[in-house]
């Protein structure tokens, strides 16, 4: 059941400490001095979708979803078609994603496809992005509370930050950055002055670090280490022996 909209007034903003540039356009918008939380991000949407300054209503839409509780039904989408989406509740896309796209959504992001991020583009969610594969390129960034995919790649210059990050391969390059409160994956690997930081607990199997890379977490629990990086792997490190298997009894009665 949807949620009772919230309606936004001058004095609400002031009360959320909306900047006054914000305050002033929000007036210039809704000369009445009010309008629906959900009218005022399809208003930055739109904006977005025709200024060259496009980065300020982007910031101002995920402004306002930090500040609020969501309050629309999920949104599916067979394809996202534009390059800005701003909800104020769950996103579901049915299909992969690539280029250049600025999502904001209260709650979770789940691409049924891959999320291909390239130049400054950005994904936020509150809660969860989820998708097959994912790969941020050339100064983009993913923000969310999860991220949940196969693989996930980092490079040049691009930011992904989360509580949690869950990958079976997780891979940062080209001064780029991979940053959660606890990591778990199969394979890790950094090179190129690219960073891995997990600020509680790092799982996984295979660990490397080349070039002058960095991996770090206050606890790393792997089988395998590479440390071939100027910067290195830091950490309290627990190698944990492999599993063994009980081997199979041959004997056969005579």
């Amino acid at each position: 059941m949807q949620k009772k909209e919230i309606v936004l007034t001058l004095g609400f903003l002031a009360e959320k400490d909306a900047c006054d540039r914000g305050i002033e356009e929000f007036k210039k918008w809704y000369p009445s001095g009010s309008a629906p939380l959900s009218e005022v991000l399809r208003k930055l949407q739109k904006l977005a979708n025709t200024s060259t300054k496009y980065l300020k209503y982007v910031d101002y839409a995920r402004w306002l979803i930090l500040r609020f509780p969501p309050t629309q039904e999920p949104l599916v989408l067979n394809k996202l078609t534009g390059k800005f989406l701003f909800w104020n509740g769950d996103i579901n896309i049915k299909s992969g994603i690539d280029g250049e796209r600025f999502i904001i959504g209260n709650g979770n992001v789940n691409i049924k496809g891959n999320g291909n991020l390239n130049g400054r583009t950005r994904i936020w969610a509150r809660k969860e992005v989820k998708a097959i594969n994912i790969a941020a390129k050339f100064y983009a960034e993913i923000l969310a509370g999860t991220i949940d995919a196969q693989n996930i790649t980092a490079y040049d210059h691009s930011g992904i930050h989360a509580k949690t990050i869950d990958a079976e391969n997780i891979a940062a390059k080209d001064f780029a950055g991979i940053f959660a409160g606890t990591i778990d994956a199969e394979n890790i690997a950094a090179k190129d002055f690219a960073v891995i930081r997990a600020w509680e607990t790092m799982d996984a199997v295979n660990i490397a670090a080349s070039d002058h890379s960095g991996i770090g977490a206050d606890e790393i629990n792997t089988q395998n280490i590479i440390d071939d990086s100027y910067d290195g792997i830091h950490g309290k490190i627990n190698l944990i022996n492999p599993p063994q298997t009980n081997p199979q009894n041959t004997n056969t009665a005579s």
